[in-house]
């Protein structure tokens, strides 16, 4: 099993393989297409799916062109679909100083950028596994930051988490998000799953 993490802003995209067979976590945002393609390229892997992990522009952006490219699905939670056309349609609220700032920057670039329409090919729940697509993993619920906010346990050594936890400056729960309540248990659910790589959206994996 390998993972190569693609830096894109201040978004981590991921790309996991074994075998040859590759799946991509998240797309990016707007800017952000080409260097992606470069990057699975150079993995010399065939992508066989696009898995996101929420709904949110920074995440989804690039999927449609992506898929279409590949000729891959898009895999994500049904509960997330109804950002790709509104990004407003579930709130958003902030913790602290820096989750206003976050929100702010947050909610202009949602405001000012419309999302490449796609439909998701695969609505994906917990506990549902991707060893269809050659990897030994399974979906685990980590809603809060958003209603359909999933991860990916990845043989019981690697979680990507999205951004039910972020690591900006220390690995936390988001300071973003749609359920405060909701996002605390999803980062305790985390943190009781024992030992882990954790792959965050945003920051370094720990």
């Amino acid at each position: 099993m390998k993972c190569r993490r693609i830096i894109c802003g201040n978004v981590n995209c991921y790309l996991l393989s074994q075998n040859g067979r590759g799946v991509l976590v998240d797309a990016a945002g707007r800017g952000f297409e080409e260097k992606i393609r470069r990057e699975c390229k150079k993995a010399g892997v065939k992508i066989e799916l696009i898995f996101l992990t929420h709904g949110h522009v920074d995440h989804i952006y690039n999927a449609a062109a992506l898929a279409a490219g590949w000729g891959v699905p898009i895999a994500m939670s049904e509960k997330d679909t109804e950002l790709i056309v509104n990004q407003f349609s579930q709130r958003m609220q902030a913790r602290g100083l820096k989750g206003r700032a976050l929100c702010f920057a947050s909610r202009q670039l949602m405001e000012r950028t419309e999302i490449p329409y796609f439909t998701p090919d695969i609505l994906l729940k917990e506990g549902d596994s991707l060893r269809e697509f050659g990897l030994d993993a399974h979906i685990l619920q980590m809603s809060g930051h958003t209603a359909g906010s999933i991860g990916l346990d990845v043989a019981g050594r690697w979680l990507f988490v999205g951004d039910a936890m972020m690591n900006l400056f220390r690995p936390e729960s988001p300071c973003l998000f749609a359920d405060r309540a909701e996002a605390e248990r999803s980062a305790e659910k985390i943190c009781a799953l024992g030992q882990r790589t954790l792959y965050f959206g945003h920051g370094k994996p720990l």
